[in-house]
């Protein structure tokens, strides 16, 4: 209660900072505007009506398969992203 920020408060910062830097390279360099468009004009209905997605449980499958094994370009990609698992740590 000294004034000073806690050790906490400065981790919380500096991660909502490393996240603000990374959404805007995503809006501004992963997605141009055509890809989107794309995105947002595809609905979950389109999606499912289009044979995209047949069901939900292969939605969720999908899902959870690209976390698990992701693909090449996404696995150069996500050293840059991830942070090390003690960054919370005290």
């Amino acid at each position: 209660m000294n004034g000073q920020l806690c050790e906490a408060v400065i981790k919380r910062d500096k991660w909502v900072e490393h996240l603000k830097k990374k959404a805007e390279h995503t809006s501004n360099v992963t997605y141009n505007k055509e890809r989107a468009a794309m995105i947002l004009n595809t609905t979950y209905k389109t999606a499912m009506e289009g044979n995209l997605i047949p069901d939900r449980e292969t939605l969720v499958t999908r899902i959870g398969n690209m976390i698990k094994s992701p693909n090449s370009n996404w696995s150069e990609k996500k050293p840059e992203w991830e942070l090390p698992r003690t960054y919370f740590d005290a």
